[in-house]
């Protein structure tokens, strides 16, 4: 115990008693001559960064000296970079001019890539960012629903409180979804679609970022198709005094499909800085297009709070606390009720986090920056089930409480070499029961997993970039062990300890200023979770039991990619295949000789398949006049089993968008966009018995909606209008139908 707090001492005593250098100035809108706020200013490959106060000014202290690269990025604006040289007096007053653009593709700064802030235009990595301006017009009713249309990322809809994002063709525990740099993901959650995105409140969302094909070295297990973070929204420290402030926001849908009001309330000092919201979401029954009409029951409540709390404990330290809430009420699975079931809801459904994290910075080039992080996730879902025509009503809870602690160092040993380096820990307990109640009697039976199993899951990664004339090199490596135990009297004892290694490897070849070529290759994995490796109860085809002996899924990913700028126009097109081995899925088995179990056919997962996914993802972006943009982009996935010579399950049709967007400097806008989706008629043998899936396959679909907005100062009114021809359509391998013609209204106001 002595040695780790000499070892913390010896961490952060350096930070309290460094010699300060300062870069310092203001910040200002190019075309207006006019001081930015809530500018993001940073020295990259330091860790070393500032906010712009209401007065546009910003100050880093604590730097140590040498080369360094000066970055401000703010949305609707163009990345700026400027070299600067940190000597022992430090540098003073580098006024920042910003130019205003509608080109946010490859103008962005991303974390999830390198999980450090870094330019996107430069990173050798495919990143969909779905920004605060994208979020704000768009005003989705859910955080699914927000990524619609996103560059590389299908929708799946199996009820309308649900919502599972396909990244290069797999969804589920394929992908890893992650918050505040947090995993979402649990060892419990479910093979395929679920359910679990929808639980963010959109409304406490400033950004999104989606990391296309890669992020197991970064993140660990779960990330084959990709990694999904959201990023919840921050206080403000203010420049002049402690302030206060505020917002109300309201929206209402036609039909009665949506009820939405939020407030938030934001305080701030030099130091100190606080925002906390509420939200209310009454959602009514989805109404569809053409003659499809209402689709009873789907509607549901929900209700959402988080706070977060900012406060530098000096010049080079940040404390963050947060806390999450969300609960959904009674949230129907509509496919099942309409085949067989006359109940067949979640009803709670809550999510809670809450973490701790310090952000140091330090003058060591080695470790100038560590970060730790301690959390706590947890999961509360309740599913009550009766079956048409009986009169047995069966109640299924699990609780899993998830334990975490991260520990990030930033290093950068020379002008040109960077690195990421961690220990990660988390450990999910689990708390599972089932109560059959028929006749007024009530029968305690086994949950859906063993009651009291656990997870534990450890790693140690290390990613590093190098820069060297028109090249950049970025080479990383992960080791991860887990120990997963169930005591099941009925299946048999679970008692595994899978481990993976697994690594990255890109080169950046900077052809000029205007135009990057990458080549890279990751390896992945997934370990199996207790739902692979105990859970017991339906799903969509039948009933699934245990199996106790299953390994990681694995993954080897290629792709080359295209990345070019310009002051007025973008794009990026990426071309990819994933080869994927030891696949879990599915099998038709046995329960007590049986091959059933109320006339259910019975499945146990197996590693069975080994299979590839390959496709292309390209997204552009043109600027005709200062107020006038278009954007677009396209996806392709192919997907083949080759072990049962078939279609891989699921796999999203050719689908994409086309828009054009207007923007006045008065505070006017106004967006038009087509989303469109291919036939999917390549089906597995799984697919042509889903009920989600129409006979033949999913037809194709073109939908046209409408949005447009104004703001002023302390108001924001946003409208839209959905599925302009009312056309009948479905995402592949939905549960319910898209939304038909509707009109929709929102109204933020400031205090």
């Amino acid at each position: 115990m002595k040695w780790r707090i000499g070892l913390f001492f010896l961490l952060i005593l350096p930070a309290l008693h460094l010699k300060s250098q300062e870069i310092s100035g203001i910040v200002y809108d190019a075309k207006f001559d006019s001081p930015l706020q809530d500018v993001s200013v940073l020295l990259t490959n330091s860790g070393y960064g500032s906010v712009s106060g209401k007065s546009g000014a910003y100050k880093i202290s604590g730097i140590q000296p040498g080369h360094y690269k000066l970055m401000a990025s703010m949305v609707g604006y163009l990345v700026y970079e400027k070299e600067v040289e940190v000597t022992s007096v430090g540098v003073i007053n580098i006024n920042i001019y910003l130019q205003p653009t509608n080109i946010s593709l490859n103008n962005e700064i991303v974390i999830s890539a390198r999980r450090m802030e870094s330019d996107e235009y430069s990173s050798p990595e495919a990143v969909s960012v779905l920004n605060a301006i994208a979020l704000k017009q768009e005003s989705a009713r859910s955080t699914p629903e927000a990524l619609m249309g996103t560059t590389g990322v299908f929708i799946q809809k199996t009820n309308h409180g649900g919502g599972s994002p396909f990244i290069r063709g797999l969804t589920g525990n394929q992908n890893l979804q992650m918050i505040d740099g947090i995993r979402l993901n649990n060892a419990s959650f479910r093979y395929g679609p679920n359910q679990y995105l929808s639980t963010i409140d959109p409304m406490a969302i400033q950004k999104i970022e989606v990391v296309r094909g890669s992020g197991s070295v970064l993140y660990g297990s779960d990330a084959l198709g990709g990694v999904l973070q959201v990023f919840t929204k921050n206080p403000a420290f203010s420049d002049s005094g402690f302030k206060a402030g505020g917002r109300i926001f309201g929206k209402w849908m036609s039909d009665d499909m949506e009820k939405t009001g939020r407030g938030e309330i934001e305080l701030a000092a030099e130091k100190t800085a606080f925002l906390g919201g509420f939200s209310y979401h009454d959602f009514g029954d989805i109404v569809a297009g053409d003659t499809l009409g209402k689709e009873s029951p789907t509607g549901y409540q929900e209700y959402s709070a988080d706070a977060k709390f900012l406060m530098k404990v000096n010049k080079n330290n940040l404390l963050t606390l947060a806390y999450q809430y969300d609960r959904q009420n009674d949230v129907p699975r509509y496919d099942k009720i309409i085949t067989g079931y006359e109940k067949y809801h979640f009803d709670p459904q809550i999510r809670q986090l809450g973490y701790a994290r310090l952000k140091s910075n330090f003058t060591n080039k080695w470790y100038n920056q560590v970060n730790l992080t301690a959390s706590l996730n947890q999961s509360d879902e309740t599913r009550i089930l009766q079956k048409s025509g009986q009169t047995k009503i069966t109640n299924e809870h699990d609780l899993v409480n998830t334990y975490g602690g991260t520990v990030e160092v930033h290093s950068n040993p020379s002008e040109n070499w960077k690195f990421i380096s961690g220990i990660e820990y988390y450990y999910d307990k689990i708390a599972s029961d089932k109560l059959e109640k028929d006749a007024g009697t009530e029968t305690p039976k086994r949950g859906y997993y063993p009651d009291g199993s656990s997870s534990a899951n450890f790693a140690l990664f290390t990613s590093h970039t190098y820069s060297i004339n028109h090249f950049d090199f970025v080479l990383g490596a992960r080791f991860n062990t887990y120990q997963i135990k169930a005591e099941d009297a009925e299946f048999g004892d679970v008692d595994v300890s899978p481990s993976a290694f697994v690594g990255n490897a890109s080169v950046v070849y900077k052809l000029n200023p205007h135009h990057n070529l990458i080549v890279s290759a990751y390896t992945a994995f997934r370990a199996p979770n207790l739902n692979d490796l105990s859970s017991f109860g339906s799903f969509n085809a039948g009933i699934e039991v245990p199996n106790p002996n299953l390994k990681p899924e694995k993954s080897f990913n290629t792709e080359i990619g295209w990345k070019s700028k310009y002051e007025a126009f973008s794009w990026s097109v990426f071309f990819f295949r994933n080869n994927l081995k030891d696949l879990i899925e599915r099998q038709k088995s046995t329960y007590n000789g049986q091959d059933s179990i109320d006339g259910e056919r019975v499945y146990k997962k197996e590693n069975f398949s080994k299979a590839f996914i390959q496709g292309f993802e390209a997204e552009i972006q043109y600027q005709f006049v200062s107020w006038l943009s278009a954007y677009g982009n396209l996806t392709y996935t192919y997907g083949q089993n080759e072990t049962l010579d078939e279609p891989m399950s699921r796999i999203p049709p050719l689908n994409g968008r086309l828009g054009v967007y207007a923007a006045s400097p008065k505070g006017y806008w106004g967006r038009a966009e087509w989303l469109t989706a291919g036939k999917q008629d390549r089906l597995s043998g799984g697919d042509e018995a889903d009920s989600r899936i129409p006979e033949g396959g999913t037809p194709g679909w073109n939908v046209f909606n409408l949005r447009a907005g104004y703001d002023w100062k302390w108001l924001g009114l946003t409208a839209g209008l959905n599925n302009i021809l009312d056309e009948a359509y479905r995402t592949h391998g939905s549960g319910v139908d898209g939304y038909g013609r509707s009109f929709w209204l929102a109204v933020k106001i400031g205090f």
